[in-house]
């Protein structure tokens, strides 16, 4: 009995391999899988079938739904993992042509990011979606319900169409992803330019960051540091509704101190923060840090 017709076209001999290897599955049950390849043009036909005389545990109906279930996992696993990349990248050069090789790297790097961060959510039960493969399962298994004979690339294209506006969905969040980082890194290549001409006010500021999200200042000497450029930038940021971290960087900036220490509380959620200081005063940043406030936050809040 004809169990299946899978059409590939000539470029996806890696598939009809791997469909090949896969069907050694079923010799442990003692089913023999026979296969019958026709080439027409371009595209190469595979038959599969099985005799009824093999199929000592099922029906022919139940193998014929177990099979077809077997090939949708493997299409499924052979989509997401070997050519969803291929179908990404299509998509950023018909959608995004004004970018260059180099950039459209970097954009599938934010888009494979975005793919594995699903993924992780939906296998740690933080998700209430249902993970890529299990809709690609699903819509084939609906496909078959009337159908013996797929054409794997006519299948993605105008059966899988959810599937392709998400990943059209996840290049867009990549792209957003990758403008923001590029916008940031001319953001701190700025600052770190600013650093570079400054003049050093100061050799050493403590910078003690609490968990509530609060900052303050301290020189070499353990005592706070105020003065009349921090005051005046203060009022100033403060008229124009600048954020307590942009006016934490722009104080440092102007102090350009030589050395930069960072205290903080184990559960401070302040590591973006922690991460611009570090990226635009590089080598002159160290970091202080204990279970609960450290030692030194201590010693500087009693001065």
């Amino acid at each position: 009995m004809t169990l299946m017709t899978i059409i590939l076209n000539e470029c996806w001999k890696d598939i009809y391999n791997r469909l090949d290897h896969e069907m050694d599955f079923f010799l442990k049950d003692g089913i023999i899988i026979d296969k019958n390849i026709e080439k027409i043009g371009r595209e190469t036909y595979i038959s599969y079938s099985v005799e009824e005389t093999c199929l000592k545990y099922y029906t022919i109906d139940e193998f014929e739904h177990i099979f077809k279930y077997y090939i949708a996992n493997i299409f499924s696993e052979i989509i997401i993992h070997d050519m969803e990349e291929k179908m990404a990248y299509d998509i950023l050069s018909n959608e995004y042509d004004y970018f260059g090789l180099q950039e459209r790297k970097a954009i599938l790097k934010h888009f494979n990011n975005i793919q594995k961060d699903e993924m992780y959510k939906y296998e740690k039960g933080s998700s209430c979606t249902i993970s890529r493969r299990t809709k690609i399962v699903q819509q084939m298994m609906d496909y078959f319900i009337e159908n013996d004979v797929i054409h794997l690339e006519g299948f993605l294209r105008f059966r899988l169409r959810s599937y392709i506006e998400e990943l059209e969905n996840s290049i867009d969040r990549a792209v957003e992803d990758f403008l923001m980082e590029k916008e940031y890194n001319e953001f701190i290549r700025l600052l770190r330019y600013f650093v570079d001409i400054q003049e050093a006010k100061i050799d050493t500021v403590n910078v003690l960051m609490t968990e509530d999200g609060n900052y303050q200042l301290y020189d070499d000497k353990n005592k706070m540091i105020k003065n009349e450029y921090l005051e005046d930038l203060a009022l100033e940021m403060a008229d124009k509704d600048i954020s307590y971290d942009d006016l934490l960087i722009s104080s440092l900036i102007t102090l350009a101190p030589k050395k930069i220490i960072i205290h903080f509380s184990t559960n401070s959620s302040k590591k973006e923060i922690i991460d611009t200081i570090q990226n635009v005063f590089s080598d002159r940043v160290y970091i202080c840090t204990e279970s609960n406030l450290c030692g030194s936050i201590h010693n500087l809040k009693q001065e």
